[in-house]
């Protein structure tokens, strides 16, 4: 164990970078804040630019700290937003008129799965009042991190997603206090809505968009399905309420030409190459990748499943499969014609179990490249499933064909070769104390403890000298039934077992020979 003492001299307590007890409190100087400084954090690329933010929210309902569905603010509730400073171990009381946004028309409820109900709450807020919207949104997400000590695993997979060219959230920090008490630091993330359609879709924001979960049907496998009466339309992609569909469409939920989810039903019989001749050879054919790019950026979802393998995630389409987003945008110059030309995206969600947290006896980082669902037997048996291992088609399928599994390796050897690598993330984890990310976290994840041992004030599960070994050393650590690598050792390992394998595929799959080149850009709709 390291002797967390020994880098306390510039600061003492709780960590190398860390306050000697709990975060005190002061107020910010009265005096407005500029109106330009103001109208950059309501624009995304502004918002999401690398700053930290204080988000305290004021005379709250005391009976209302665990809500599980949305509570809306009363008239005396506000909830504010200012600029903070990562290297301020102080949590500040924030005067209206110094906040970058205020608004007291706003709801906030807990979020997640494994957070919903844990000592350390994931919070959704939404913002109800005109005009209201902060970094460009209606609703933003404060994500717990509970499951990661290192509190960076979130901030390094949206970097990797948002590299690969594909519709990704974006990501920063934020403190958080609830009636003048401290939660904690939160990853505060980008909504996938409306507004985020906008953004990357321009006159084509107004399509379907549904997310994946568990649900009435199963988990969201994307697997084609057929009903008893040979019906393979979209009936049978859901069958109980829409709060519990495992595909929850998100817009256009009362419009009855648009929520029919027969624009799921095409994607998923192109995924099963449907009407194709060949039996299981039809995957291998152009065929099969033209109808498929027919309905859907393959060549984007690729990107996103080589950065999944390389970065371990596994709580979504891959272990679970859920958590995650999918949306017809139609296609360019028709965008009010996407039921009858479909046109899918995946989007990439729920990045906190990533870099090497397992709780299945699992080795992610030795997950084979061709193979993704191979990895995935423990999981099910600890999930009381028969199941032996996840069914993923639109993975499965598509990497049985030469062209597209070709397209797939190279954008991982890209990866491996440029960015992924044990020098790169040390260099953006800050390695030993030498800033990067680390710099940005530690005085905030510190501020939930008294002490280096002690536990958190907030209910993090871990304690201040774990977050330490973690996130600054890089140390692996054993906690409450998981076994989390350090970030440098798990790029080290995955990367190390993905480099075997390429040289072992490049007999059938040269090197560079989908003639593509990286970085990529997001695609144009067709």
């Amino acid at each position: 164990m390291t002797d967390i003492a020994a880098g306390q001299g510039k600061s003492g307590g709780g960590g190398r970078s860390g306050p000697a007890g709990k975060a005190g409190t002061r107020k910010t100087a009265a005096g407005g804040v500029a109106v330009a400084e103001r109208e950059t954090a309501k624009q995304a690329g502004g918002f999401y630019g690398g700053a930290m933010y204080l988000v305290q929210v004021s005379d709250w309902p005391a009976d209302k700290l665990t809500p599980e569905q949305p509570v809306q603010s009363s008239g005396a509730a506000r909830l504010l937003v200012a600029a903070a400073d990562p290297q301020d171990s102080t949590i500040p009381v924030v005067l209206p008129d110094a906040a970058l946004f205020a608004t007291t028309t706003f709801s906030l409820m807990n979020s997640g799965n494994r957070t919903l109900r844990a000592p350390k709450r994931s919070w959704k807020a939404r913002f109800d009042g005109p005009g209201d919207a902060l970094g460009g949104q209606a609703t933003f997400n404060l994500k717990a991190m509970y499951n990661d000590p290192s509190q960076m695993r979130e901030a390094l997979a949206w970097r990797y997603l948002a590299a690969a060219g594909i519709p990704a959230a974006r990501h920063t920090y934020a403190k958080l206090t609830i009636n003048g008490g401290y939660r904690g630091l939160f990853s505060l993330i980008e909504q996938v809505d409306k507004r985020f359609l906008k953004d990357h879709y321009g006159k084509n924001h107004k399509g379907n968009l549904y997310k994946a979960y568990c649900g009435d049907i199963g988990c969201a496998t994307l697997e084609h399905r057929v009903g008893a009466n040979g019906d393979d339309s979209g009936r049978q992609y859901f069958s109980g309420k829409p709060d519990d569909r495992a595909y929850r469409l998100k817009t256009n939920e009362d419009e009855s030409a648009a929520n029919t989810y027969d624009d799921l039903a095409a994607l998923t019989r192109a995924i099963d190459g449907i009407g194709l001749p060949g039996g299981d050879a039809r995957f291998g054919t152009d065929a099969f990748r033209t109808s498929l790019e027919s309905v859907l950026n393959v060549k984007a979802f690729l990107r996103w499943a080589a950065t999944n393998v390389l970065l371990g995630s596994w709580d979504n389409y891959f272990a679970t499969p859920a958590n995650y987003y999918l949306y017809n945008s139609g296609r360019s110059g028709a965008p009010d014609g996407f039921m009858n030309t479909p046109y899918f995206t995946f989007i990439p969600w729920d990045y906190d179990n990533s870099f090497g947290i397992d709780f299945f006896g699992t080795p992610w980082q030795y997950t084979d490249l061709l193979d993704p669902a191979g990895n995935t037997a423990a999981y099910w048996r600890a999930n009381n499933s028969r199941t032996r291992r996840s069914h993923i088609p639109l993975v499965q399928n598509l990497l049985r064909n030469h062209d597209l599994c070709q397209y797939y390796l190279d954008y991982v050897e890209h990866m491996v070769s440029t960015s992924f690598t044990p020098d790169a993330i040390a260099t953006e984890t800050g390695l030993d104390d030498t800033g990067g990310l680390w710099a940005r976290v530690s005085k905030a994840a510190f501020a939930e403890s008294a002490t280096p041992f002690g536990a958190a004030s907030t209910g993090r599960q871990f304690t201040n000298d774990e977050v330490y070994r973690c996130g600054c050393k890089h140390e692996e650590l054993s906690k409450g039934g998981a076994r989390i690598e350090g970030v440098v050792h798990y790029v080290h390992m995955r990367r190390d077992r993905a480099g075997e394998q390429l040289q072992k595929l490049r007999a059938e799959y040269p090197s560079g020979a989908s003639g593509a080149t990286f970085p990529a850009a997001f695609e144009a709709l067709p």
